[in-house]
């Protein structure tokens, strides 16, 4: 509507300068160009779409436009509103009937009011210049709107298509691996418990190898885990985040290199700040550890070795050693992911440039009708045309920012110094400039400095070199420049607009994948992680029942007496059977459980049931001859399958990192709040790493709004999970 009421806004100063002298024809001017710009604004409403009604309102702006053009008297450019019009109109079969009699009109109009064949074609030019112009200005404004939402639909694809892939690579070796352990145990023989085991332990290192491949593209988790690690050392962590993800599979060793070196912090036990940050230098993605208490033999030669070594296997470099200021640092750097291959340019930038293209080769065009017909005149128009055409596509197409200032002066002196020779179409140059002023400098400086040729231009052209021209020439100089600035203002924006856009998009796919990565590896690991452990667990103890029960398994599973027993050896080897075969049904359950939620992984949000769990797990540790303590509180809705997860991790982390006899489970509810404290005695000398999972539980209760602390308490170690009744 801005840029309509712009073109309009020369006839509007006409009609009004035409009122003292003919009140009624300088009114019905002014009359006719309002009208004008109201029906002219119907395009840009949503939802305006065709039918008789709107077919009826560009036949009456059609009519209005043609009143003033031949009764009023008013310039042909006026009718580049209707031909906007006409383009937009989306009745195919009207704008066929109305388009070639417009245009024959048109040519007839022009041809009436010029005194050759040059003006008529230069009055041709500006309808088409204008119509064109608003046309695609109008059309952009939507779909650049269009673009914006579409960023959401471009990252739920992406998420779609990641989960689809994650889907398909989840059902093979996993999907196998737990639908050989189901059939071996199904069959209850102690003869296929060693070939179980094995399958198991095959099938847990794949979980565990797909959850860090998974993981490799974000340092997130280990970032999370570092934290958690620091506060319950209580070393004040500053972390910050400045690489950019996806990282790519160097990101296992960047983990890696935090985990470890985060663990030496806290395990030296001195320092009471470490700060970690990540950003990227010359191409490298660079991570640094820095702590104010650990001396540099403190992290030991071992470490460092084996670290160094495996950075350099993906390129990388490590150094640790002392800063100036007596901290000591760790810093590793690999190589950076390469950025995407760019997308195609989007229809709507296209179209902003092609639009863009065609001011400057119609600019182009007016002015070298106009300039004298020698060759000094021709080859000074051309020259001038492709210099200041040749800066201003490199300024405000491209974006170069590099010498900004000296190419936009230099524009400055093309637009403005040889107007005297060019004639008035050379105008132009100004308006073009001016508007991208407005788009290369900042606002304040790009406004002031568009304001100030914009002035400078219409005095220029509007009082040289005709002798008797009065002020009103001068403003109306200035209004066509700063229509023109307008414009060209509004197609260099939508351009940087839709570019912006696209890597806006592209970048939220990215971020989104990542995301939906993350959420894959955390449900592995939580849900499928725990579930073949514990089915290892229990095949190495049906194993060991199989060994005292000797071949009373197999007979009794074949119905036979199991042999004669001989006293109270035998109640002992029936009693091993029994348990034997009960964990080998629950190998099978475990299994068929395994089964479903390796499909849960690839849904937007495995369910887990809470009471479920606690039989679970108490199951699980009782099985690891770990006496469990529960003082179990029912825990409802979502919270409860929240709290499921951190309750997995905790008795996965018993099982691997401890060697606990006792263990505590306990659920509380107070207020709004549930309670998860999962405590045992197995603490290992030293501070052990919280490794992956605590840092996917510590970024899954808190996108929950919940909290999550894990360390030594009193010679037990206890995590403890908070999260609200009413999760988000």
């Amino acid at each position: 509507m801005a840029v309509g009421a712009a073109l309009v806004a020369v006839h509007l100063l006409k009609g009004l300068a035409r009122v003292p002298a003919q009140p009624g024809a300088g009114a019905a001017v002014v009359a006719a160009c309002l009208a004008l710009v109201v029906l002219q604004s119907r395009h840009t409403r949503p939802g305006a779409d065709g039918g008789p009604v709107r077919a009826g309102w560009t036949v009456a702006e059609l009519a209005v436009a043609f009143l003033a053009v031949g009764p009023l008297g008013v310039s042909v450019g006026l009718l580049c509103l209707p031909a906007a019009s006409l383009l937009l109109e989306r009745r195919r079969p009207l704008r066929r009937l109305l388009l070639p009699p417009f245009v024959g009109a048109a040519v007839l109009a022009a041809a009436v009011r010029s005194a050759s064949v040059r003006d008529t074609v230069d009055l041709l030019l500006t309808v088409a210049l204008g119509g064109v112009m608003l046309y695609t200005v109008t059309r952009l404004a939507l779909l650049a709107a269009g673009v914006h939402a579409a960023r959401l639909t471009l990252a739920a694809s992406a998420v779609t298509d990641e989960r689809l892939r994650i889907a398909s690579s989840l059902r093979s070796e996993l999907s196998e691996g737990l639908a050989r352990i189901r059939g071996l145990a199904v069959r209850a023989d102690p003869s296929v418990l060693d070939p179980l085991i094995a399958v198991a332990r095959g099938t847990l290192a794949a979980a565990r190898a797909t959850t860090a491949e998974l993981r490799s593209l974000s340092l997130a988790p280990e970032a999370a885990s570092a934290r958690a690690l620091l506060a319950s050392a209580g070393v004040a962590a500053d972390i910050r985040i400045g690489h950019r993800e996806p990282l790519g599979p160097a990101g296992t060793v960047l983990a890696t290199v935090l985990r470890e070196s985060v663990t030496a912090v806290v395990r030296v036990g001195d320092a009471r700040r470490c700060e970690v940050s990540t950003g990227e230098r010359a191409g490298r993605v660079v991570l640094r550890v820095v702590s104010d208490g650990m001396p540099t033999a403190a992290l030991g030669a071992d470490l460092l070795d084996d670290l160094a070594d495996r950075v350099r296997a993906v390129g990388g470099r490590l150094t640790a050693g002392l800063e100036p200021d007596g901290r000591f640092a760790v810093e590793a750097s690999v190589a950076a992911t390469a950025a995407p291959r760019a997308a195609a340019d989007p229809s709507e930038l296209r179209t902003a440039l092609g639009l863009y293209y065609f001011l400057l080769a119609a600019f182009g065009a007016r002015v070298l009708l106009f300039v004298p017909a020698t060759v000094s005149g021709l080859g000074l128009g051309v020259a001038c045309v492709l210099a200041f055409c040749a800066v201003q596509v490199r300024v405000s197409v491209h974006g170069v920012t590099r010498h900004l200032r000296s190419a936009l002066l230099a524009s400055a002196v093309l637009a403005l110094v040889p107007l005297p020779w060019l004639g008035r179409n050379w105008i132009g140059a100004a308006g073009i400039l001016a508007g991208s002023l407005l788009v290369a400098l900042p606002l304040r400086a790009g406004a002031a400095a568009a304001a100030v040729l914009v002035v400078a231009a219409g005095v220029i052209g509007g009082g040289a070199p005709v002798s008797g021209l009065s002020a009103l020439s001068a403003l109306s100089t200035t209004v066509s420049v700063m229509i023109t600035c307008v414009v060209v203002y509004a197609v260099l924006r939508l351009v940087r607009l839709v570019r912006e856009f696209q890597r806006a998009g592209a970048g939220l796919a990215r971020a989104a994948v990542v995301t939906e990565r993350l959420r894959a590896a955390r449900d592995l690991h939580d849900l499928l992680g725990h579930g073949l452990a514990a089915i290892v667990l229990k095949a190495e103890l049906a194993r060991r029942l199989a060994d005292v029960a000797g071949g009373g398994i197999g007979d009794a599973a074949g119905g036979g007496s199991g042999g004669d027993s001989g006293g109270d050896s035998g109640d002992a080897a029936e009693a091993a059977g029994e348990r034997c075969r009960a964990e080998l049904a629950d190998i099978v359950r475990l299994a068929e459980r395994g089964q479903s939620e390796l499909g849960a992984v690839a849904e937007e949000s495995p369910r887990l049931s809470f009471a479920a769990e606690l039989t679970s797990a108490a199951a699980v540790l009782e099985a690891a001859a770990i006496t469990v303590e529960l003082e179990d509180v029912p825990v409802p809705g979502e919270a409860g399958a929240v709290l499921g997860v951190a309750l997995r991790e905790a008795v996965t982390n018993i099982l691997r990192h401890s060697h606990a006899r006792h263990a505590r489970i306990a659920t509380s509810v107070t207020g709004d709040v549930a309670r998860l404290e999962v405590e045992n005695d197995g603490v290992r000398e030293g501070v052990t790493a919280p490794g992956s999972g605590i840092g996917g539980l510590t970024v899954r209760l808190a996108e929950a709004g919940g909290t999550l602390t894990a360390g030594p308490d009193d010679g037990w170690y206890l995590l403890r999970a908070e999260l609200p009744l009413h999760c988000p």
